[in-house]
């Protein structure tokens, strides 16, 4: 068995091999389909773009029925799936606005906890 301890090797191989890759277009010709293949992610760092592709490639991208709100300006403006904030107050604070991206966010939090060490030692010194 494969969940045995301390069985690491395996003694044949993979079972059932994929001949081909899935497409998610086969079956399901709907415009909603052909909309979602041909929507282009921009405004989203690298890897929220391959989250994104990777989401429209196996058919898990599920496209919003009508706008959200924004964190930032909370008017009804994000019209793309994934996204927590319209495009205009992502583009004013240059930041990636998917809904789970924290990349941005932790280089955010390193260069204001720098600044505010600045900011202490500057006090220190003056007083």
């Amino acid at each position: 068995m494969s969940s045995q301890k301390g069985n690491v090797a395996r003694s044949r191989p993979q079972k059932h091999q994929n001949m081909f890759s899935f497409k998610n277009h086969k079956f399901d010709k709907s415009i909603q389909t052909q909309k979602i293949n041909a929507k282009l992610h921009g405004g989203v760092c690298q890897h929220c773009k391959e989250v994104l592709e990777w989401r429209v490639k196996y058919n898990k991208y599920k496209a919003l029925s009508k706008p959200e709100r924004c964190v930032k300006c909370l008017q009804r403006k994000v019209k793309d799936s994934y996204h927590i904030m319209c495009r205009p107050c992502a583009y004013d604070l240059e930041v990636c606005h998917r809904r789970s991206c924290r990349r941005n966010e932790e280089s955010d939090d390193d260069s204001d906890f720098d600044t505010d060490l600045e900011d202490t030692e500057h006090n220190n010194q003056v007083n």
